[in-house]
Order: C-alpha cells, then sequence, then structure tokens
C-alpha cells in the first residue's frame, strides 16, 4: 500500500468503541480502506471500551497512563500493517492516543486529531508526520485552550500543526469537520490519500 493509499484508522473515545466511528469512515467514502478497532480495555465507568482509565484521572497521572497503554496501542495499530502506510484519526481518548503515539515515534502518514490534546510536553523528534487538529470552540471536556497548548507543544518539539477550529462546536463531529478531515494536506502536499470521496 503506497502513501497515496493509506489505511485509515479510526480510533474512538472513552466508553465507546470501533463500531461507533464507522459512520464517520462511511461519510468520509473510506471504507474499503478503514479499520475500526475497539480499546484493548472494557470501560471500567460504564459501557464501551477504552484506551486507559479515566477513573480518577488527573494533570499529574494522564501521561503515566498513556505511556503505560502505548504498548498495547502500538501492537494493535502494527496489526493493520506496517505504520508508515497508515493514517490514525483519533475522536478524543483515540485523538491523545495517536498523538502521544507518533510523540514516542511511531513512523505513520499521518494524524488528525478530533477534539484531543497532548497530556503535557513532549521529546523533539525530527520526522514528524503531518498532524491536523480539528477542535471546537465550545468542547466542554476538552477545552480549547489544551488544544492550543498541544499546538504549541508539538511545534516547541519540531512538528507543525493545523490546528483548525469550529465557532460554536461542542465536543462532536459536524459536516464542518468531516470537509476539513477531507481537505487534510499529505506531507508531500495535496490531499492526505483520498480522505474523502
Amino acid at each position: 500500500m503506497s502513501s497515496t493509499n493509506p489505511r485509515i484508522i479510526f480510533l474512538h473515545g472513552v466508553g465507546s468503541n470501533g463500531a461507533a466511528m464507522a459512520p464517520l469512515g462511511e461519510a468520509l467514502g473510506v471504507l474499503d480502506h478503514a479499520a475500526f478497532p475497539d480499546g484493548p480495555q472494557p470501560f471500567d465507568m460504564g459501557a464501551g471500551r477504552q484506551w486507559f482509565s479515566v477513573k480518577g484521572v488527573t494533570e499529574a497521572n494522564r501521561p503515566r497512563r498513556i505511556a503505560d497503554a502505548m504498548p498495547a496501542f502500538i501492537d494493535l495499530i502494527e496489526r493493520f500493517g506496517d505504520p508508515r502506510n497508515a493514517v490514525l484519526v483519533g475522536f478524543s481518548q483515540g485523538a491523545i492516543m495517536a498523538l502521544h503515539a507518533v510523540a514516542a515515534g511511531v513512523p505513520v502518514v499521518g494524524v488528525i486529531a478530533l477534539s484531543g490534546r497532548l497530556a503535557g510536553r513532549i521529546s523533539p523528534r525530527s520526522d514528524w508526520p503531518t498532524i491536523t487538529l480539528l477542535h471546537g470552540t465550545n468542547d466542554p471536556v476538552m477545552p480549547l485552550a489544551v488544544a492550543r497548548a498541544t499546538e504549541v507543544w508539538l511545534q516547541d518539539a519540531g512538528a507543525a500543526p493545523r490546528l483548525t477550529m469550529f465557532d460554536g462546536l461542542g465536543h462532536e463531529i459536524d459536516a464542518r469537520v468531516l470537509e476539513a478531515i477531507g481537505d487534510t494536506p499529505s506531507p508531500t502536499g495535496g490531499r492526505t490519500t483520498h480522505l474523502s470521496s
């Protein structure tokens, strides 16, 4: 699979599951080369799955929880083939894992983080993929301030993220977000490999 036609791996939020991301893949017209995995853990505060527990999560303990969850996350991504042929599209906790995976050096084509964030500052690297941050100005779960901080932390680490904000949008995906996903640039220019039909 070439970098102009990547496997697109959709990563759900906490308390959800992979199937919940399928309508997004359908709306983008990418079901033929998309994957919708479930988080490896049962959600410990209700139904669904999680990438890491948010029970009692704080700014101080979130980085350790992400780090502890990362080996299983990377193993899951690698089950779908060479990560160098993958675009990660994550929502909320799925976006957190995707951003921290590339910060850890996982070599993907790109990351599209929907209503996501980094947990803090990250180490520099020289070969960042394309990173797109899409965030609502009225997000009550991931306030816009954390998206702005994430943009700065990525820039400080050598990345060139593109943050797009959507007026009035909460912790959700709307038609404007879908259009922005389809318009995501690739590292070599143009559109990221048919993320819209």
